[in-house]
């Protein structure tokens, strides 16, 4: 099968996940839900509010698309387009685009619900696909930096050490402006937004390696871009977002040093990802490992601890509503029992 054709088949794939998406909004709350995606009160909100709600605005989305689509074109010129065919880099990118909307929504779709409003997804997913330029930037000064000071072979090794750090930091700090809606409950939302923001970024960074270092039909090399780095970037994040959805949830307002806790968690995972993924590449050039064994291993580890996690948010949060409900002298099934008269009312 042509890539072309490929492409195609993932575009209508993405597509049709994006109709089943807003449709599930439409029939959980119905026509609100969807004004809600495309047209977000913005009045009387907070400060802090304020900020969140320019980020899951639309007009959020639109600008960050049409930078990184600047980025995206500036970088086709810097590359020789004879050798990368048209129809290999459509399906590269539909691929890394698929992924990157997938794996959020797997998560969205799985909370429930207790899931956030959909615009929450597509306004993590931005932030990210922003943080990701930003990030690089301040990788490629670094990287120039500690070459002139330390040397070429230091340089780069402080540079794997400080880029998770630098990373995570940018990545974090967009899961806690968006933490200040008043939608940001909890570590189920704190998991959601910051999958979201993680795979945003691991999108970009994607397609800067597609076009500049993965050569024309290496699948394996696409698949494990496309599928395992932006796991590996959503799981980082998402662990941090849960630890700073517990915080939010047990201190309403934390203080500046309570909020650099799920910034180091985060930091740290992506850090100990870094170092395993050396060890890999170590193992697999003298001989001594056929497959990149650890760093997999840990994705997969992260992966079950996001899940984990959800589960156990999931049900604490449905304790914590019903005793909710149960102080106010309401019936925890008391949704359920008023839909069942509003269809006998229908009838």
């Amino acid at each position: 099968m042509a890539y072309l054709e490929l492409a195609v088949w993932l575009f209508a794939a993405t597509a049709i996940m994006m109709v089943l998406a807003l449709y599930t909004a439409l029939h959980k709350k119905g026509w609100l839900a969807i004004v809600d995606v495309f047209m977000p009160e913005m009045r009387g909100l907070t400060p802090s509010s304020e900020v969140a709600a320019i980020i899951v605005h639309p007009l959020f989305w639109i600008t960050c698309v049409g930078i990184v689509t600047f980025f995206t074109i500036s970088l086709m010129f810097t590359i020789d387009l004879t050798k990368v065919g048209y129809e290999w880099l459509a399906f590269s990118f539909s691929l890394v685009i698929f992924f990157a909307l997938f794996d959020p929504m797997v998560i969205w779709f799985s909370e429930g619900k207790y899931r956030e409003p959909l615009r929450f997804v597509f306004g993590a997913l931005s932030y990210g696909m922003l943080c990701a330029l930003v990030a690089f930037f301040f990788n490629s000064m670094a990287s120039l930096l500690l070459n002139e000071e330390f040397g070429p072979k230091m340089g780069v090794l402080m540079l794997i050490a400080a880029a998770p750090v630098i990373e995570e930091v940018l990545k974090m700090f967009g899961v806690i402006l968006l933490s200040g809606h008043k939608n940001f409950r909890g570590p189920l939302d704190g998991i959601l937004i910051g999958f979201s923001v993680g795979a945003g970024f691991a999108m970009v960074e994607n397609i800067f390696y597609i076009s500049t270092k993965i050569p024309e039909n290496s699948i394996e090399l696409l698949l494990f871009r496309a599928l395992y780095n932006t796991l590996a970037h959503g799981a980082f994040t998402a662990i941090g977002g849960a630890v700073l959805g517990k915080i939010k949830q047990d201190f309403k307002k934390p203080n500046l040093l309570l909020l650099t806790v799920p910034v180091l968690v985060a930091a740290l995972t992506h850090t100990a990802f870094n170092v395993l993924a050396i060890v890999d590449i170590v193992g697999v050039n003298s001989l001594v490992l056929s497959y990149y064994i650890f760093s997999p291993a840990m994705v997969v580890a992260l992966l079950i601890i996001v899940a984990i996690l959800i589960f156990y948010n999931w049900s604490d949060r449905k304790k914590r509503m019903n005793k909710e409900l149960a102080e106010l002298g309401v019936d925890a099934n008391f949704d359920k029992e008023f839909a069942k008269l509003k269809k006998k009312a229908n009838k």
